[in-house]
C-alpha cells in the first residue's frame, strides 16, 4: 500500500493553507488519542460518535491510539475491529489506560468535559444536534434521542478540530469551537430544539448519484436509518488508493472495485434493498423504466449536476457540495420557485481560444496568428521559460501542429490534477449529514427551513455559515414550467403549479 497516495488528497488540502498551517508538512507524523466518558459511550449516540470518529480520524492521521473506560464493554473491541478493517496506515493501538495525555498532539473524547490545558476536543450529539468543545466550556450530557445524523455531524466537527490542531492552523484562518452546538434542522446553534423523532420506517425509493466522499457519508447514514425502499447508486468509477483518505466506508479490500457496487453492498449487508450501477449517469438514464422522485447528488462537477436536472426533473434533488474546506447543501424541489441545479451551479466564464493556445504553448498571441509558419530559434527567446524545453524539441515544425499537441498535453495534465483534488473526509461527511436531514424533511413532510442552500468554511465553523436563498433564473430552462411538466408527466411524475412559498408540502397539483 502506497501511504503517500492514500493520504495525497488530505495532504494536498493541508498544503492549500500554505504558511497559515505551520505543521502542514509533518502532521501525518503526529499522534492522536480517541477516548470517551462511560455515560456518553453507553448511549447509542455515543457509540455512533465513537465509531464514526475512528472512521474519520484514521483517514487524516496514521498514528491512532484508542483508549476507552472499562465500563464500555465490547465497544473497545468493536472499535478495534473496525479500525483493523478500514485502516491503511499503521495499526490502531488499543490501550486500557492512558497515563500521560501530554504524549498526544490531539485528543478526541466522546463525552462532555472540556480540558483546556490539553489539546482536547469533546463531542456528543442528541437528535439532530451535534455538540463540540475545544475550549473551556463543557457540553451537555443529554444524548437520549438517537439519531445517526447528529452523531456523524458531531464526529465530523470533532475530526475537523483535530485537523486544525495537527496542522497548527494560525488563528487568522481558523476558529476553535468552544461549547458549540449545531442543529441540522435549523442550521443554527441551539440548546433545546433537537428536531423531530425519526419515524420507525421510511418507505421511499432513493437515487444516489455519485459514490465518492459525499456519497460514502450519504450511504452510511442511509444504512443507519430505517429505509425500506430501494436505493439505487450510480457511479462509473472504481475506487483508487487516493480515495482511502476521503471515503468514510472504504477499506483497502475495496480498491479497484466499482464504487457503486461497493456502496450498494454496504446497504445490502444491513438488509436494505440496494443496487449499484457501475456506469455513467447518461447510460443509466437511457434504461430507466421508472423515474425517481427523490435524488441525492454527491457529485463533484457542474456538468454532471446539469445532466441530472435536465434528464430527470424529479420532485426534489438534494445536493451536497464541498471544496477544500467549503461545505454546502442545496435543496431543489420542483414544486417551488427555488433555483434548479442549472440555475445554481453556473459554469465559470471560459477562456478564449487564443488565451488557451498561448497558455498551452508558451508562445505569444501575436506569434500564434501565423499558424502555418515554422517554429524558429527566435521564437524561443520570447516564449514562456517553462515551455522553452518543450518548444526546442519541436523546432522546424509548423506552429499549428505544436498548438494541437500542447493543448492535448495540457488537458491531460489537468485531468490528472482533477483526480487528486484536495479533500478531507470530515467536510464531505458533514455535507452528507445536511443532505440526509433535508431528504428526511421532504420524505417525512417536515417543514424545511432551508431556502435553496447553506454553506460555510469548515475551518471557521458553521456559526459563520450563510443561508442563501436563490430563485430561478429568468433565462433558465426551468422557467418553461409547462414544458418541464410535460417531461415530468412523460416520466410518470406529478405536475405542479407555481407554489407561493418554499415549502414542498404546500405545492398544489394541476
Amino acid at each position: 500500500m502506497d501511504s503517500e497516495i492514500a493520504y495525497s488528497r488530505v495532504q494536498k488540502t493541508a498544503d492549500q493553507l500554505g504558511e497559515l498551517a505551520t505543521d502542514r508538512h509533518r502532521f501525518l507524523d503526529k499522534r492522536v488519542l480517541v477516548t470517551g466518558e462511560p455515560e456518553v459511550l453507553s448511549s447509542p449516540n455515543g457509540r455512533e460518535c465513537l465509531l464514526n470518529s475512528i472512521r474519520l480520524v484514521v483517514r487524516i492521521c496514521p498514528n491512532i491510539v484508542v483508549s476507552l473506560p472499562s465500563q464500555s464493554g465490547d465497544l473497545a473491541r468493536q472499535a478495534l475491529d473496525l479500525a483493523g478493517l478500514i485502516s491503511f496506515g499503521k495499526p490502531v493501538e488499543l490501550l486500557p489506560e492512558v497515563k500521560h495525555f501530554d504524549d498526544f498532539d490531539a485528543i478526541l473524547s466522546v463525552g462532555t468535559k472540556a480540558k483546556p490545558h490539553l489539546p482536547w476536543t469533546a463531542i456528543n450529539s442528541n437528535g439532530f444536534v451535534a455538540r463540540v468543545t475545544s475550549g473551556d466550556v463543557d457540553i451537555s450530557s443529554d444524548c437520549r434521542r438517537s439519531n445517526p445524523i447528529g452523531a456523524l455531524g458531531a464526529a465530523s466537527l470533532g475530526a475537523g478540530e483535530l485537523f486544525k490542531r495537527l496542522l497548527r492552523v494560525k488563528p487568522e484562518r481558523c476558529e476553535f469551537l468552544n461549547g458549540f452546538t449545531f442543529c441540522f434542522r435549523s442550521y443554527s446553534s441551539t440548546t433545546s430544539d433537537y428536531g423531530p423523532e425519526i419515524p420507525p420506517s421510511i418507505s421511499h425509493d432513493l437515487l444516489v448519484v455519485g459514490a465518492g466522499a459525499i456519497g460514502n457519508g450519504i450511504v452510511h447514514l442511509i444504512s443507519r436509518l430505517p429505509f425500506r425502499g430501494r436505493v439505487s447508486i450510480v457511479d462509473r468509477q472504481q475506487y483508487g488508493t487516493e480515495n482511502l483518505g476521503t471515503c468514510l466506508l472504504l477499506s483497502p479490500n475495496d480498491l479497484n472495485k466499482s464504487k457503486a457496487i461497493v456502496l450498494a453492498a454496504n446497504l445490502v449487508n444491513v438488509g436494505i434493498d440496494a443496487i449499484g450501477f457501475p456506469q455513467s449517469f447518461q447510460d443509466y438514464a437511457k434504461n430507466l423504466q421508472e423515474y425517481p422522485t427523490v435524488v441525492l447528488n454527491a457529485l463533484d462537477n457542474i456538468d454532471a449536476r446539469h445532466e441530472v436536472q435536465r434528464t430527470l426533473w424529479p420532485d426534489i434533488v438534494v445536493d451536497g457540495a464541498i471544496g477544500d474546506f467549503a461545505c454546502q447543501v442545496s435543496r431543489h424541489p420542483w414544486a417551488t420557485q427555488n433555483a434548479c441545479l442549472m440555475c445554481l451551479f453556473q459554469r465559470p466564464a471560459g477562456r478564449s481560444a487564443e488565451d488557451l493556445q498561448s497558455e498551452a504553448t508558451g508562445l505569444s498571441k501575436n506569434r500564434l496568428q501565423n499558424p502555418d509558419s515554422l517554429l524558429t530559434e527566435s521564437d524561443l527567446e520570447y516564449a514562456a521559460i517553462e515551455k522553452q524545453a518543450f518548444l526546442r524539441s519541436r523546432l522546424g515544425r509548423p506552429v499549428c501542429s505544436i498548438v494541437q499537441e500542447s493543448i492535448v498535453q495540457m488537458l491531460s495534465e489537468e485531468q490528472q490534477t482533477r483526480g487528486f483534488q484536495p479533500s478531507v473526509p470530515f467536510v464531505a461527511c458533514f455535507s452528507a449529514c445536511m443532505v440526509l436531514s433535508e431528504t428526511l424533511a421532504h420524505l417525512c413532510d417536515w417543514e424545511s427551513r432551508l431556502e435553496t442552500r447553506f454553506q460555510f468554511d469548515f475551518l471557521m465553523g458553521p456559526a459563520h455559515g450563510q443561508e442563501l436563498p436563490q430563485t430561478r433564473r429568468e433565462n433558465c430552462i426551468c422557467g418553461r414550467r409547462k414544458n418541464v411538466n410535460k417531461v415530468r408527466t412523460s416520466h410518470g411524475l406529478q405536475s405542479y403549479r407555481v407554489a407561493t412559498d418554499h415549502s414542498h408540502s404546500d405545492a398544489h397539483s394541476d
